[in-house]
């Protein structure tokens, strides 16, 4: 077995584990399992309503397996604590009950953190230097970004913006690491 399947068995189990930990299974009103997603953007997400807390499998391949406990673990202090609380106070006391970082969402690599995300399919650059400003998973809606400028940085970025399609090597991974 390779090490991403491996990957992700370790993650739900540790989260099947979990779930019975904090009780949050076995009963009929309290029934609540892990699920895979496919976002790219966000690594977890609890659905009261399903009783379901979502992984990104895709984050998960491209992460450690220490960080994806820390998503489960997030993701359960939000089950614990339920709708209403989103990250307040109640929420924090929760995460570290738990034992997941009270923090509201991950800090990319890309913006000094430790998680590895998977590369948006554009980018807007700056036309004359090549630098990225932004990167989108979906094409964004703006057609013309002739007149566009960056926030706080007009002067330099006036004019001078470009969409473009990132396009992979065919030997890369389709999880490239945004640097």
């Amino acid at each position: 077995m390779n090490d991403i399947a491996n990957k992700l068995i370790i993650i739900q189990q540790f989260a099947i584990e979990q779930l019975k930990r904090w009780g949050l299974t076995g009963d009929y009103r309290n029934d609540w399992c892990m699920v895979w997603d496919k976002s790219v953007r966000r690594y977890g997400q609890c659905r009261y309503h399903k009783q379901e807390i979502g992984v990104s499998k895709h984050l998960v391949k491209l992460n450690s397996i220490e960080e994806s406990k820390d998503v489960v673990l997030h993701e359960i202090a939000h089950a614990l604590t339920g709708i209403g609380h989103g990250h307040d106070a109640y929420w924090k006391r929760m995460c570290i009950k738990v034992g997941a970082r009270p923090e509201r969402c991950y800090t990319p690599e890309s913006k000094g953190g430790n998680v590895k995300t998977v590369q948006g399919k554009y980018n807007v650059i700056n036309k004359d230097t090549g630098e990225v400003y932004y990167s989108y998973h979906r094409r964004p809606k703006r057609t013309d970004w002739s007149q566009a400028w960056i926030s706080g940085r007009k002067r330099e970025t006036a004019g001078k913006l470009q969409l473009v399609g990132n396009t992979p090597n065919k030997s890369e991974s389709p999880y490239r690491l945004q640097a």
